[in-house]
């Protein structure tokens, strides 16, 4: 009688199988995190994805207009297909500083991928945060103080 109970012996692998299917399922399905725009490190996700979208004057609208900016909203490498995620945020009163990871696609013949941090530094001015200092894609423009 007791043999009636017992489950056929794929039954357990199967289960096995079937939440680990759920499980990457779930995790695919998850977009990247959305930060509030109202702070440092969702204003740099929007300046990102500006970027990413080919949208240079939006782009250039985070930066601060009394930091140091490059002298062309278009940037020195192009639109970058890139993706970023968060390293840490350092935030005291009216300024922050955010660290980001990105990858970028490589412009290497052979392909392959570029990882690297880049460090946005930010103001808040008028309820707003702006990038006071952007580098990253702008690697060959100087950047010139202005008045």
């Amino acid at each position: 009688m007791e043999e009636d109970r017992k489950f056929p012996s794929w039954v357990l692998p199967a289960a096995g199988v079937a939440l680990v299917i759920a499980l990457v399922t779930i995790g695919l399905a998850r977009g990247p995190a959305a930060f509030d725009p109202d702070t440092p490190e969702g204003t740099v996700q929007l300046y990102i994805d500006a970027l990413v979208e080919g949208e240079f004057e939006n782009a250039a609208s985070f930066w601060a207009g009394d930091g140091c900016v490059p002298d062309s909203a278009i940037p020195t490498t192009g639109a970058p297909d890139v993706s970023a995620s968060l390293v840490s945020v350092d935030s005291s009163g009216s300024s922050a500083t955010v660290v980001v990871r990105l990858t970028e696609n490589s412009s290497d013949a052979l392909g392959g991928l570029i990882e690297f941090e880049e460090w946005f530094t930010l103001v808040k001015q008028d309820d707003r945060w702006l990038i006071r200092q952007p580098s990253w894609p702008y690697y060959d423009v100087i950047c010139e103080e202005s008045a």
